[in-house]
């Protein structure tokens, strides 16, 4: 896996190859089955625009989160975006959004799969730079892109 992280923009950045079609990463990728082996079984997500993502998560040593947002775009075999809002448990939610793109991207043998993360810079100063941090090592400890490449290509076998 590829991270290419912006300190200055505040974009994180990871990308996967994933030795399958667009549309066979899209149908893990694109559906609350699929996307309960590898990004969260304690999800809600409407695959439709506008509808609701939810998430409910216990991080060892962090504590419980929910990240909420709401779906923005869906673009079948090229790209799924949302809001993602942190609310840790005991502190007020964000008072803002930031924005997840997972991008699909046709290559020899199969597809690049980009996932990226902006919008910190419009959190408050005091917490901007430690949430953009922290999601660097949430999205890495997660494993999020590798789990759906496991996924996939296990689908093909």
């Amino acid at each position: 896996m590829l991270a290419k992280h912006s300190e200055k923009e505040m974009q994180v950045y990871f990308e996967i190859d994933i030795e399958a079609s667009p549309e066979q990463v899209w149908a893990q990728l694109a559906s609350i089955e699929g996307m309960n082996q590898w990004f969260s079984s304690k999800l809600i997500f409407e695959f439709e625009v506008g509808g609701e993502f939810r998430m409910e998560v216990n991080i060892p040593e962090d504590g419980e989160f929910t990240f909420f947002g709401e779906v923005l775009k869906i673009d079948p075999y090229n790209e799924l975006a949302f809001t993602w809002t942190e609310h840790e448990r005991g502190k007020n939610p964000w008072p803002v959004s930031t924005l997840v793109s997972f991008k699909l991207e046709p290559i020899d043998n199969g597809t690049r799969v980009s996932l990226t993360h902006t919008g910190f810079e419009n959190l408050d100063a005091s917490i901007a730079q430690k949430e953009f941090e922290g999601h660097i090592e949430g999205w890495e400890r997660s494993a999020t892109l590798s789990d759906l490449k496991k996924v996939v290509e296990a689908d093909l076998k």
